[in-house]
Parts: structure tokens; C-alpha cells; sequence
């Protein structure tokens, strides 16, 4: 792979306003810090999948990225998660990817990589599928040198006392109505509840500047972030009062990238099976012509 460069990766607006940090360049590799707490919480309180999504889009698909010669473009067609133990509520997450193989005749790229916690423990594993493209990098300047972008206030979470006694549907039913806050996560993400049912949930969000990557479209982590965050609440409307969840992976493929100005992206979580103590959640993002966007599959524990 070569020598270990001592330089420190430009680093884009988007992961700077997620608070990442990253380690110095090594060909094929990637690795990136973020401190997760309050700022990326759910409704819960909780880090969760999302709360790092937009580490776990760009740490595997940067580690092909540095693996392609100079010039050749590659985006993410495919990004799996699978998490070993909760990921930390505060404190730093470190995420690591390596280039697995490139076949640049084919144009494919594969890579891997974990998530691991303050103490060092593994609470997850990454697979990632690249694909090089031909569009070229037409917002990289703005991306990567342009003002920093301000980081909001975070939105507040309702006490869980408040909700402790509530049936999981009537907890994500009085998201939907603003009596429970829907968390400083789908704040920052501009996530609203358009209907709620059990075993079905459908929000909305609208695509921002911040949100771009070097092409000018939607980085993918943004993708993974609400994703996981409705698949949560799909899952949540199965649960008994007092009863808790929590996400045992998420395996998403990017079908077409969302565009700035191309309207609201409906976000729709269906239970298409639940037992006992597993859910099985898929979700699909579409625009505002009903194109497909992107289709997550996952599976929920129920506690």
C-alpha cells in the first residue's frame, strides 16, 4: 500500500460539522473520530446507528477513494452495518476502513472496516461496495475549502419519565404531534413525522446545502442518518410501554443521489416481520416524482 503519510486528510464541511477528526493519510485506509453525545441524540436520549452515518458513508468509501488513481471519481453503491454492542451514548467513536479489492476494469471497489468505543471495545463492523463514475467533482472547492458551516443549537429531548408509561405507538404518534420532542438528531436533519401506524412510519425531510458532498448531491452518511432514524421509530410503535429497542444492523443501497433543490425525500419504515424479539424493517427514501432514492433493510432487537 506504501508508506504511512504523517499529513492529516483535507477534511469536508459536513464531517466538520459532525465534529469528525481524522488520523493521518494512509494509502487504502481511512480513519476517523467523533465525539458523540446530546447533539446526536434521539428521542431517547441515545447515540444510535445515525448519530455517526454520515462517518460510517465516508470512512469505507474514502479508504477506495485513496485506493484509485489520481482523477478517477468513486461513490458508495452500498453500505452495510452491523453492530456488536451499543454504540457509546458519550465519548468518542472511532471508525476505521481498509480497501479490500479494486478492480478498476470493472470499475467495482470493496472495502471493510468497525466502529469502535472510548474503551476500544468493536461495537460494530462495515462492509462498503464502490463503484467508480464518470461525473466529475464539481463542488469540491466549495466543499472542502468554504466557510465552515455553524453548528445548531440541538434540539431538546423530553424526559423518558414523561413517556415511561406510554405504548411505543403512542410515544411515536405524539412525536408526530409535537408533544414528544422528536430529539436533537431528527433536528438537525429536519425530519418531520407525515404518518404514523403500527408497524409503519413515513416522515419527510428536505435536502440542505450543508448536506452536499464533492458532486453536489446529497452525501449518502445523510441517507444512512434518517434511515436508521425511522427504522427505529417503525420499530418502536411494536413495542410495549417500557419496553425498549435497539438496531442490530443496517444494510443500505444508494440508488440515485438525492439532489439540493429537488424537494422533500419521503422516508418510509415498514415492518415486514416482527417476532418476539426481532424486527425486520425495510425503508425506502423516494423524491417528489416517486423515484426510488435509496432502500434500507435491518433488523431491530426488541427487549
Amino acid at each position: 500500500m506504501g508508506m504511512t503519510s504523517t499529513n492529516a486528510p483535507r477534511i469536508d464541511r459536513l464531517l466538520a460539522l459532525m465534529g469528525a477528526r481524522p488520523a493521518p493519510i494512509e494509502p487504502g485506509r481511512t480513519e476517523y473520530a467523533q465525539e458523540v453525545g446530546a447533539r446526536f441524540h434521539d428521542h431517547r436520549g441515545r447515540t444510535i446507528l445515525g448519530s455517526v452515518g454520515v462517518l460510517v458513508d465516508a470512512v469505507p468509501g474514502g479508504a477506495v477513494g485513496r485506493s484509485v488513481p489520481a482523477g478517477t471519481q468513486t461513490v458508495l453503491s452500498q453500505v452495510t452495518a452491523t453492530l456488536a454492542a451499543p454504540l457509546p451514548d458519550r465519548g468518542d467513536v472511532v471508525a476505521r476502513g481498509h480497501a479490500v479489492h479494486l478492480d478498476l476494469e470493472a470499475g467495482i471497489g470493496l472495502s471493510a472496516g468497525d466502529l469502535t468505543g472510548p474503551d476500544g471495545q468493536v461495537c460494530g463492523v462495515l462492509t462498503s461496495r464502490s463503484i467508480v463514475v464518470t461525473r466529475g467533482a464539481t463542488h469540491a472547492d466549495e466543499v472542502f475549502d468554504g466557510d465552515p458551516l455553524p453548528v445548531p443549537v440541538p434540539e431538546p429531548v423530553t424526559d423518558r419519565a414523561e413517556f415511561a408509561d406510554l405504548p411505543g405507538l403512542q410515544v411515536v404518534t405524539s412525536i408526530a404531534s409535537g408533544a414528544v420532542a422528536r430529539g436533537p438528531l431528527a433536528g438537525l436533519f429536519g425530519v418531520d413525522m407525515v404518518s404514523v401506524d403500527r408497524g409503519l412510519v413515513v416522515g419527510e425531510f428536505a435536502p440542505q446545502a450543508w448536506m452536499a458532498n464533492y458532486f453536489g448531491t446529497v452525501q449518502g452518511g445523510n441517507l444512512i442518518a434518517v434511515s436508521d432514524l425511522l427504522t427505529g421509530l417503525a420499530a418502536q410503535t411494536l413495542t410495549a410501554a417500557a419496553q425498549d429497542y435497539r438496531a442490530l444492523d443496517l444494510c443500505i443501497d444508494f440508488v440515485r443521489s438525492p439532489a439540493l433543490d429537488g424537494g422533500p425525500v419521503r422516508v418510509r419504515s415498514e415492518v415486514v416481520r416482527a417476532g418476539r424479539r426481532l424486527a425486520v424493517i425495510d425503508t425506502e427514501l423516494v423524491d417528489t416524482s416517486g423515484v426510488i432514492l435509496s432502500r434500507a433493510h435491518a433488523s431491530v432487537q426488541l427487549l
